[in-house]
């Protein structure tokens, strides 16, 4: 790893070396180059087949009660959210 700091005026220079980054990256592009013919081979896999049947919702099938947290501000009827608050 080569690294000039200094200079001949006093001030600071610094020079990194990039040979080690472009051999790490010509090293790295190689293996890639390599691996990518491994990686495109497939696996012939069956799969299920989806089915999606949409549902209908009957009111009957709905069941629930209004929230007793909230009143109505005209009636004071639980079940409607209080505008204003």
């Amino acid at each position: 790893m080569a690294m000039n700091v200094g200079g001949e005026e006093g001030g600071a220079i610094a020079s990194i070396n990039t040979t080690p980054l472009v051999d790490v990256m010509l090293v790295l592009l190689i293996i890639f180059l390599i691996t990518i013919p491994v990686i495109t081979k497939t696996v012939p896999v069956t799969l299920p087949k989806a089915v999606n049947i949409p549902t209908q919702t009957k009111p009957e099938n709905i069941t629930g009660s209004p929230s007793p947290r909230f009143t109505s501000a005209a009636t004071g009827r639980p079940g409607t959210k209080t505008s204003g608050g």
